[in-house]
Order: C-alpha cells, then structure tokens, then sequence
C-alpha cells in the first residue's frame, strides 16, 4: 500500500451574516437580528443570522467556489466539486455529488474529499456548501420548539433556551501537498441512540474524535482549540461536553482548569446555525482562527452548567497556543464527525 498524501487547504471563501471573508468571521459579537426576509409575524421567535445583501442561493455558491478556486489557482472547470445543500441546486454546477445528511453534511463531504486526495484518487477537489434562511426550514424548527425564545444561542450556558438559524456560504480547495493549513485528520461515527437526541454519554462523538487524532497522528493533549458543535440545545450541548471530556481528561473529574484540555468555544452563538452547511462554515472558521492565532468567543454564556465542563472562550477572543485544532459535528440519527487541522 503507497504512504498517504498530505491534504492540504488552499483556497477558502465564506459568507455569514458576520460579513464575507475568512477575516470577517471572528468578532465576538453575535449577528442576530429579526428576520427582514420573509414574514415572520405568525412565528414563536422571530430572530436569525441574515447577512445584510445576499444573492440567490445559486448565486453566493458560485461566488463562493470561485473565490477559493482563485485563492488557490485552480481551474474549477476541471477541478472535482462536492457540495452540501439541503436539495438540489436550481442549475447544474457540476458536481460530482451532494450530500444531504443534515447538519454534518459539509463535514462529511470534507473527510471524503481528504480520504481521496490522500489515496491519490484525485489531487484536488473543492467542496462548497450553503444555507441561506427561509420560511421553509425556519418554520419546522419554530414549530418544533428548537429555536431560542430569548433570541440568543448560548452554549453551553446553563438556562441555555435553543438554537437560532443563521446565513452560511462556504468553499475550500483541498489539495495534495502544502497550502494554507493542513488537514491531518478526519473519521465519521454513529451511536443510534435515538432518532433526535444523542447519546448523554457523548458515545459516538468521543469515537469520532479519538479516530480523527489517531489518523492525524496527533496526541489529544495537542489540540489548542476546539470548534464545538454546541447549538444551544440543553440534550445536545451536555453530551458532546461528556465527549470532550472522555477523551480529554478521561477518568478524572470534569476539571477545565487541567493542562491538556483544549480551549472551546461554538461560533454558532455568533453566526448561527447553517444546517448542512455548518460544518463547512465552522471549518473555515477553525482554519482562520488558527492561522490569525485568534480564537472566537463562545458568545451568549450566561454562567456554567455543571453537566459543561469545558474550558469556553468567554468575553473576547483568546490567543491561540497552539497550531493544532480540531472542529466537531454531529446530527440528527446519531451522526458524528470529526476534523484535525494545522496552521501552515
């Protein structure tokens, strides 16, 4: 069997309604505002993360793929496209697949681009993703009593009340070799716990995470920050923190203060919720942390929740102490996934 091949980031391009650009991504202040879009006066919650001026849906996910296919100087007409979007474009981009597994969507499509470009089945490839909000999607979740009624995400917080839906447009190229950042790992996990909620044990993320650092070759104590999936959900939120501590303090008390433990934070407070597009969104945002040496807040955090026991990022953000990071995602049926990255 041939060694594997570094995988590599070499083009990014983002929108969320923080602004467009890696750069604008990392303020620490929330971007929830009422929603201008649709009606929403028939709605429980009314707030969302909207950008200012968006184009269709097609159109920003165009923008967005060739804005990375330039940074990293390839021909996207000839370069291999993954996308994650919760149905089918209105026009043909075409790419190779879609996929549509919810809210690891994005992230799923990222471990398979890496998985191959490291088996030299392809030497780049470009995965892009986009939500923007509308009343469809916005309703279900209104109706289902998951969206905030105080109009914030707070994760991790203790009287945490839900999430909220937020605009996110994303593309990177990853390539064989060096670029921008290198992804060093990635795996997928299940729990089938239940349909909605996770496993309270964290089960099937601590798997995800523990494989991702074994195949990145990286030990968990050098991981600086952590990209939390944390929607604001009280189930949710609890659990993915019991799988932070299986595998970064294990068996010894849920103690943030510990060396080792990465810093955490969910920019999910500040940008909201992308669905399938999220993890893309929030591994842009891993990535550019990392490169700035900037961590962004975990915004919303009104005091700890003995049940999150995690080292959050509160107030401002944090300088980065190490090039390592990880971002985590996980979804409805008990999906979970994993990714390593490095600065440089």
């Amino acid at each position: 069997m041939s060694e594997a091949r570094p995988v590599s980031v070499s083009g990014l391009s983002i929108l969320t309604a923080l602004g467009r650009g890696p750069e604008a991504q990392l303020t620490g202040t929330p971007a929830f505002t009422e929603v201008r879009r649709f009606d929403t006066s028939n709605r429980r919650v009314r707030y969302a993360a909207t950008a200012a001026e968006t184009g269709t849906l097609e159109e920003e996910l165009d923008l967005a793929i060739a804005t990375a296919c330039a940074q990293a100087g390839v021909d996207r007409s000839t370069t291999p496209l993954l996308l994650a979007l919760h149905s089918a474009p209105a026009c043909d981009f075409g790419q190779r697949r879609i996929y549509t597994s919810a809210c690891v969507s994005a992230s799923t499509a990222i471990a398979d681009a890496a998985t191959l470009i490291s088996t030299g089945r392809a030497d780049r490839i470009v995965v892009a993703a986009a939500y923007l909000v509308e009343p469809h999607q916005f309703a279900l979740f209104d109706a289902g009593r998951a969206l905030a009624d105080d109009n914030t995400v707070r994760p991790f917080s203790l009287n945490r009340r839900g999430l909220l839906l937020g605009d996110g447009v994303a593309a990177v190229v990853l390539q064989a070799g060096d670029g921008l950042a290198q992804l060093l790992g990635w795996s997928r996990a299940g729990d089938a716990y239940h349909p909605c909620q996770p496993s309270p044990a964290g089960r099937g993320l601590a798997t995800a995470i523990r494989s991702a650092l074994a195949k990145a070759g990286v030990p968990p104590d050098a991981i600086g920050y952590l990209n939390a999936n944390a929607t604001g959900t009280p189930f949710a939120d609890a659990a993915e923190a019991a799988a932070i501590a299986h595998v970064f303090h294990p068996g010894s008390p849920r103690n943030h203060q510990q060396t080792g433990v990465p810093a955490v934070s969910s920019t999910k407070g500040l940008h909201g919720h992308a669905l399938e597009a999220s993890g893309l969104v929030e591994f842009v945002v891993t990535v550019q942390a990392l490169r700035e040496g900037k961590l962004p807040v975990n915004a919303g955090f009104l005091e700890p929740d003995p049940a999150c026991s995690v080292d959050l990022i509160l107030d401002a953000p944090r300088p980065a102490t190490s090039a390592y990071g990880m971002t985590v995602n996980s979804a409805f049926g008990g999906a979970n996934t994993a990714l390593v990255v490095r600065a440089g």
